[in-house]
């Protein structure tokens, strides 16, 4: 029964941090430190409950200041096609996101 119940409290943190996730979404526009402050209890649920964020999720925020990025609005993108990645640089703090768009020819990663 123990082991149930974990199981249905750790659903019920993923539940909370995407709809806390949505919610940053959408008051990114109209109220910046609400949005702020909505990404920063979900990374507090994340790591409460050890629940990663995911890649998608975690590629979206600044891991500075904790603000959603947004390309063109709250992040400013760069291509960097040699190399095939994506520099995300966030307005407000100028930290750095490399995100990798790209697979590089011969280094390929098994998984298992």
């Amino acid at each position: 029964m123990k082991g149930s119940s974990k199981a249905l409290v750790k659903d019920i943190a993923r539940q909370r941090i995407s709809i806390l996730f949505g919610l940053a979404e959408r008051a990114l526009q109209d109220e910046p430190e609400l949005s702020r402050s909505y990404v920063r209890l979900l990374r507090r649920i994340s790591s409460h409950y050890r629940i990663g964020l995911g890649r998608e999720m975690r590629n979206a925020l600044c891991s500075k200041c904790n603000s959603v990025l947004v390309p063109g609005l709250t992040a400013k993108v760069v291509l960097a096609s040699s190399k095939g990645y994506a520099v995300y640089t966030c307005k407000r703090c100028g930290a750095e996101r490399h995100i990798i768009y790209k697979a590089t020819k011969g280094k390929t990663r098994k998984r298992g």
